[in-house]
C-alpha cells in the first residue's frame, strides 16, 4: 500500500512540474513575443542558428550581418552595436539545442524557463551551502526574492547566462565542502568562460586548491576545459581570435561602467585618482585576504570566496548591473550569519527584513530614477551601490563569519 502511495505521490508530483514548466513556457513565450529587443540570448542563438543551416562561422561577418538585418530591420551603422558574437565557443555549444528553434520567441521562452528553473535552483543551493533555514512563512518570500529582486530580474528579461555561471559557482563551492573535487574543477569552467565578475573567484580557487594540495579540483578544471576546447576547436578550428574581436567590440559597444568612469563624471580632476586609489586599495585587501584563509577551516573560506565576489565589481573592470546575480550567494551568506546571530528560531528575525529591504529599497531606487529621467545616474547607482553596501556588511559579520556559529540565545548579554 505505502508503495503504491509512493508511486502515486511520485506521479502528481512530475505532472504537477510539467505543468508548471509549461506554463512557465508560455509566459515567458508571449513575454518574449511582447519584449523582442535583448541581445544577450538573440546573438548566440542567431548565431548557433547561422552555423547549423547555413555553415557560417557564428564569428563572421555574414553571422553578424544577418544579425543586423534581423534586429535593426538593416545594416547597423557605425555608430551601432554590430551585434557580434562574443561567447566563447565551448559556451556557445550549449545554445545549439535552442537554435534547433527556428522561432525566436518561443527559444527564447524556452530559455528564460530554464534560467527561472536556475535562479530557483540558486536559492535552494544557496541556503544548504550557508546553512541559513529561514521560517515557513518567510521561505515563500525568500524565493520569491531569489527571481523578482532586481538583480536576477534584469538578467532573466534579458536572456543572460550569468545566471547559470551564478548557479555553478554555488554548485562548485558545495562540491568542494563535500570533497568531489573533480566535480567542483569542472564547474569551476563555467564561470572561468565568463570572466568579467568572477575572474578574481576563478584565481582564488585554483590558488586555494594548489596551496591546500587538492589537486583533484584542478585536474578537474582542466580535464573540463581540455575536453571543451577539443570539442571547440574540432568543430570549429578558427573561432579564438574572432571571438577575441567580438569581445573587443561587446566593450566598446556596450554601455558598462566601471568605478573609475563613475568617479570621472562625479569629479574630473580628482575622480580618476580616486578611482585608482580605490582599485590598489582592493587589490591589496584580495591579497591578504587569500593569505589569511591559508589552512583554515571551510567557513573562513566561504567568506574569503563571497568578499572576493563582492569586491570584484569595484576594482575598476568593466561591468554591468545584469552581471551582479553573482552577488547572490554573497548575499544570503550575510544573512545567514545575521539570522545566526540575531533571530530566534522560527521568527523572521532581522535578516529577512534586511531582504525585504534590499528588495523594495533597490526597486523604489530604480522607479524613482527611472521616472524623473535619470537613466545615467540609475546606472551609476545600479552598479555601485549594491556591491558596495555589500562589502560594508561582509566586513562587518567577518569576526562570526570565519568562527564556529553561535546559537541567538549566546548573542544576548
Amino acid at each position: 500500500m505505502s508503495r503504491t502511495l509512493n508511486i502515486i505521490s511520485t506521479i502528481t508530483l512530475v505532472i504537477l512540474a510539467l505543468a508548471i514548466v509549461t506554463g512557465l513556457t508560455w509566459a515567458n513565450t508571449h513575454y518574449a513575443s511582447q519584449q523582442p529587443g535583448e541581445k544577450d540570448f538573440f546573438v548566440p542563438w542567431l548565431a548557433a542558428g547561422t552555423l547549423l543551416q547555413f555553415g557560417n562561422s557564428p564569428y563572421s561577418a555574414p553571422a553578424a550581418q544577418r544579425a543586423q538585418v534581423i534586429y535593426y530591420g538593416r545594416l547597423a551603422t557605425p555608430e551601432e552595436d554590430p551585434l557580434r558574437l562574443s561567447v566563447p565557443f565551448p559556451l556557445e555549444l550549449f545554445y545549439f539545442p535552442f537554435a534547433l528553434i527556428s522561432n525566436y520567441a518561443l527559444a527564447r521562452g524556452l530559455w528564460m524557463t530554464c534560467l527561472e528553473i536556475a535562479l530557483v535552483a540558486l536559492a535552494y543551493f544557496s541556503l544548504k551551502l550557508t546553512g541559513w533555514k529561514p521560517s515557513r512563512t518567510l521561505m515563500p518570500v525568500f524565493l520569491v526574492f531569489s527571481i523578482v529582486w532586481i538583480y536576477a530580474l534584469l538578467p532573466l528579461s534579458g536572456g543572460s547566462a550569468v545566471i547559470f555561471s551564478s548557479l555553478a559557482i554555488v554548485a562548485l563551492l558545495t562540491a568542494i565542502r563535500d570533497g568531489r573535487d573533480e566535480m567542483a574543477g569542472a564547474l569551476l569552467v563555467v564561470p572561468f568562460l565568463q570572466m568579467d565578475i568572477s575572474i578574481f573567484l576563478v584565481i582564488f580557487i585554483l590558488w586555494w586548491a594548489v596551496y591546500h594540495h587538492r589537486g583533484r579540483l584542478v585536474a578537474g578544471f582542466l580535464m573540463a576545459l581540455t575536453i571543451l576546447l577539443a570539442v571547440s576547436f574540432f568543430v570549429l578550428p578558427n573561432w579564438f581570435f574572432p571571438y577575441v574581436a567580438g569581445v573587443l567590440s561587446h566593450f566598446h559597444f556596450l554601455p558598462s561602467l566601471s568605478p573609475l568612469r563613475i568617479f570621472a563624471s562625479w569629479w574630473p580632476v580628482v575622480g580618476p585618482r580616486f578611482g585608482w586609489l580605490l582599485t590598489g586599495v582592493l587589490l591589496v585587501i584580495l591579497f591578504i585576504e587569500s593569505r589569511n584563509v591559508r589552512h583554515k577551516d571551510f567557513r573562513h573560506f566561504l567568506w574569503t570566496s563571497s568578499i572576493t565576489l563582492a569586491i570584484t565589481p569595484l576594482i575598476g573592470f568593466p561591468v554591468i548591473p545584469q552581471s551582479y546575480t553573482l552577488l547572490f550567494f554573497p548575499l544570503i551568506l550575510f544573512l545567514s550569519i545575521l539570522a545566526e546571530r540575531w533571530s530566534r528560531p522560527g521568527r523572521w528575525g532581522v535578516a529577512a527584513f534586511v531582504l525585504i529591504a534590499i528588495l523594495f529599497g533597490f526597486w523604489g531606487i530604480t522607479a524613482g530614477l527611472f521616472l524623473v529621467g535619470s537613466y545615467a545616474a540609475l546606472s551609476q547607482v545600479l552598479a555601485l551601490l549594491f556591491p558596495f553596501l555589500l562589502v560594508v556588511g561582509l566586513y562587518w559579520m567577518r569576526w562570526w563569519a570565519v568562527r564556529p556559529p553561535r546559537t541567538w540565545s549566546d548573542s544576548l548579554p
